[in-house]
């Protein structure tokens, strides 16, 4: 009986081994089999291939002033190498142009003061290995921090093929806890030559805060370009003004400390400054809502006292 069990056992084995070897002929003779072996090597960027050449973006909290981050260039291919694959990157300015050019100018070139690279342009992996990085460091002090910027690179040079994902695009951005969407609701007074009555209220909305630095934000209206306070003075679409307002709050206790025009000095010497009489103008966390009271003089006008209530949307 044992003997039986013994042959048995041999010849299930056996047909095993036969199906295997009948499956894998079967595969290799199949219209979808590849053969990755003959595959050559070939170097991409992981966080490029991931996002499909567009930009890639990092956000960091305003309390971060510097950061190093390391981007990586993979090795594909079927195995590694018994030899070292050597790479050069280097700033990627043609794609990013054209990439610019397609989407409205969205972007600017990052200013070579803002980063170093820290480990060099050219970049080894190693026989055995599938990864080297070269990192690079930004220092957000020397950020416009309301602005969008990339830094571009690309592989220029290679010991094997580059692959299409080449163009990383990267974007950092600092927001501080003011940055974001809002609705706007304006009431005024002292602007009856503008078609609001004193006390009127008006909605408007949406508007952007925008991270000018660690507690301030820039006014950013929309519908107007860049930076003008905007609103629907008669309900016909017109707005006020070429202005560009920055807050500037406390960070601890989030009331406002300071309202500036960046766009001064203009041709009606348009100027802002905190409303004296009200001392609540602030950010409340709990309800993410901002309270605004400023007022706004110019040439030959009297001023006119803003209160603005602006609620929370979503981040921008």
């Amino acid at each position: 009986m044992k003997q039986i069990r013994k042959i048995n056992k041999i010849l299930i084995g056996a047909l095993m081994l036969v199906v295997i070897f009948s499956l894998d002929s079967c595969l290799k003779n199949s219209k979808y089999y590849t053969d990755f072996a003959s595959v050559g090597a070939s170097v991409d960027l992981p966080l490029a291939a991931a996002n499909n050449n567009s930009p890639v973006a990092f956000a960091y909290d305003a309390s971060i002033t510097s950061v190093s981050i390391p981007f990586y260039i993979n090795l594909a291919s079927p195995k590694t190498l018994g030899t070292p694959v050597t790479a050069t990157f280097a700033l990627d300015t043609a794609f990013f142009n054209s990439y610019n050019d397609a989407n409205g100018d969205a972007y600017s070139l990052m200013p070579d003061s803002v980063y170093t690279i820290i480990n060099g342009w050219n970049r080894t992996i190693a026989p055995g290995h599938r990864l080297d990085s070269m990192y690079v460091k930004f220092d957000f002090t020397k950020m416009d921090l309301s602005q969008s910027y990339i830094l571009p690179i690309t592989i220029k040079s290679a010991s094997v093929p580059i692959e299409q994902w080449n163009h990383l695009m990267i974007n950092p951005s600092v927001k501080n806890k003011y940055d974001g969407n809002y609705n706007l609701q304006i009431s005024t007074v002292g602007w009856g030559a503008y078609g609001i009555a004193d006390g009127g209220s008006n909605n408007w909305g949406p508007i952007s805060l925008v991270t000018s630095g660690g507690s301030s934000v820039i006014f950013n209206g929309a519908g107007t370009g860049g930076g003008q306070v905007a609103f629907a003075a008669d309900g016909s679409g017109t707005y006020f003004g070429a202005t560009e307002p920055q807050f500037t709050f406390d960070p601890v206790t989030n009331k406002l400390i300071s309202v500036k025009n960046l766009a001064a000095p203009d041709s009606r010497n348009r100027a802002f400054q905190i409303n004296p009489a009200v001392t609540d103008s602030r950010f409340d966390p709990d309800t993410h809502k901002v309270y605004l009271a400023y007022i706004m003089t110019q040439n030959t006008r009297p001023p006119q006292y803003i209160y603005d209530t602006l609620t929370y949307v979503g981040p921008r």
